[in-house]
């Protein structure tokens, strides 16, 4: 794959809020969880009917017939401190020489050696799969979810379709290295007696910023209800007084039978909703046995009643659920997120509206460039589904995966690093530079040299930052942490965890050499930021959410 600097936010159709008749390719559905028996308490009979088939038979195994195929990209150069979005063509030889159906898909990032980087140095923070006639139909991000679609049913894939990669990998050092994207199939080729049985999906995008290049939003500590903020429904005017950007118009009859989600650390969950005007919810529950958790053999019947959507006449139709293996709770990517059980089905009618809420955690820390995105998949005209507005649909998914390997450096220990709240104040000063990943004066590393003060700013003014790192690649922040701020650096620390009367946030100061208009990259297309002129006397310290190696401190005096 050639490698080239074209910048440019995820997929450039990702976002939009029309149905995509193409063919969505192997996503959706996991299951780790064992599913044992599921099962529908009619609404009208109250009665339990045991399905004729277990969950897990309603998932692709190995059947003759399926080719388990691993691709791979060219070595990637990655530069120093790079956290920016590339578009690049996939080859021929990096897809499925023949025409077929896909039905699972992993992806990952790989050094040249075959090792998975850990997460706390280089990441793949987002990918998109699209297609040039569809648009996308496959997605991965630090979460790493492995996608499913389920027995007889299968993305339709053409040797002769052209396919581009939105790819943003995040380098959390200062030095260039070179990895590669890696991504396994799961294929059926058309010429096999199997492919007869494939019924063909169509991938269908939700975003809560729908039609976005970069479609991301901010959550303030302290922000929503219950330590929990949910976008759009806890945003003030999040769209400006125009059509919503996280609604999708069903055009045609057909069976939802895919269902998986994306957010960003500090994430629970993404909710669907379906709309239909006039509805009503069902009596009645949905109950299934499964393991009580991921380790678990032993297993437990629970029920869900149909539950109301959030706006008038919707109901839930799937969660994405976050299952955070963090030791310090929902705040790094280490965690998994549940996909739709293979023998889930939801039957939606043309003129429904389909709808996607994200909810962050908001107790203490402040979010910043969150996404709340989910991809389903619609069997054009099948009738198999439930209709969740006639009998309830359980909306609980199954997660795809345990803890992973890459994720065991969390950060948070103590160090030798200085605690800035025991120096004196030093001069007054106006104006911060950053360069060399060290921001000058006020670095931590050059507070902790003996004679060392910190740096100061009188109430009522600004203090301001300039990057001079390369502003096309090295992009800084300046966020505001829990002072101190000076434990060690991993996925769960630092935070942006401080007051939340006193949180501030540059955004990532550099500039997009390819720039495609508002919300269309991480860049703030500006190399300058000053802080607040309302900050109150006292300490404060800050780092990069870019290189959380990077930290700094300055003091408000009187």
């Amino acid at each position: 794959m050639e490698y080239r600097h074209s910048y440019r936010g995820p997929a450039r159709n990702v976002g939009r809020r029309s149905w995509r008749m193409a063919r969505a390719p192997g996503l959706v559905v996991a299951l780790l969880v064992a599913v044992c028996v599921s099962f529908v308490v009619s609404a009208s009979s109250g009665a339990a009917a045991n399905r004729r088939s277990s969950p897990s038979s309603q998932a692709w195994s190995n059947e003759a017939g399926i080719e388990h195929l691993h691709f791979r990209t060219a070595p990637i150069k990655v530069l120093p401190g790079q956290n920016s979005i590339q578009m690049v063509p996939i080859p021929r030889n990096e897809k499925p020489a023949v025409d077929g159906y896909i039905v699972r898909m992993r992806p990952d990032v790989q050094y040249l050696d075959g090792e998975v980087p850990p997460v706390n140095v280089i990441h793949l923070h987002h990918g998109v799969w699209s297609d040039a006639r569809h648009g996308p139909f496959f997605f991965g991000g630090e979460e790493k979810t492995v996608f499913h679609i389920p027995r007889g049913y299968g993305y339709p894939y053409k040797a002769s379709d052209r396919w581009t990669l939105d790819q943003m990998i995040h380098n959390q050092r200062p030095v260039p290295t070179r990895v590669r994207l890696v991504w396994n199939l799961d294929f059926i080729p058309a010429s096999t007696s199997l492919a007869r049985t494939v019924k063909p999906v169509i991938p269908v995008w939700l975003d809560v910023r729908g039609g976005e290049d970069y479609p991301v939003f901010n959550s303030a500590s302290g922000s929503g209800e219950r330590g929990a903020f949910t976008y759009p429904t806890d945003a003030k005017n999040p769209y400006g007084g125009h059509t919503p950007l996280n609604e999708v118009r069903v055009p045609f009859d057909g069976t939802i039978v895919g269902a998986v989600g994306h957010i960003h650390p500090g994430g629970l969950y993404d909710t669907i909703e379906l709309v239909r005007p006039g509805a009503a919810l069902p009596t009645g529950r949905a109950c299934r046995r499964e393991a009580v958790d991921i380790t678990d053999s032993r297993s437990a019947t629970r029920c869900v009643a149909a539950t109301p959507g959030s706006t008038a006449h919707s109901v839930r139709i799937f969660r994405a659920q976050a299952h955070y293996y963090e030791p310090a709770g929902p705040v790094s990517w280490d965690f998994a997120l549940t996909a739709s059980r293979p023998d889930w089905r939801v039957r939606v009618r043309r003129g429904d509206t389909l709808r996607i809420t994200t909810t962050y955690a908001s107790n203490h820390i402040s979010w910043y460039e969150n996404m709340g995105i989910a991809l389903l998949f619609v069997a054009p005209g099948d009738r198999s589904g439930v209709d969740p507005f006639s009998a309830a649909v359980d909306w609980r998914g199954v997660l795809t995966h345990g803890h992973l390997g890459e994720n065991n450096v969390h950060g948070g220990a103590p160090t030798s690093i200085v605690d800035v709240r025991k120096l004196p104040n030093g001069p007054l000063t106006t104006e911060v530079r950053i360069k060399g990943y060290t921001y000058r004066p006020g670095d931590l590393s050059l507070l902790g040299q003996p004679g060392a003060r910190v740096p100061t700013v009188r109430q009522g003014h600004s203090l301001l930052f300039v990057n001079q790192d390369h502003a096309g690649y090295e992009w800084h922040t300046i966020t505001a942490c829990r002072v101190p701020c000076n434990r060690s650096t991993g996925i769960a620390f630092p935070l942006s965890n401080a007051p939340a009367a006193t949180q501030f946030d540059s955004g990532q100061l550099g500039i997009d050499p390819m720039q495609m208009g508002p919300h269309s990259s991480p860049a703030t297309n500006t190399m300058r930021w000053r802080t607040p002129s309302n900050l109150p006397p006292g300490t404060y310290t800050y780092y990069c959410r870019v290189h959380p190696f990077m930290r700094g401190a300055f003091r408000v005096v009187r």
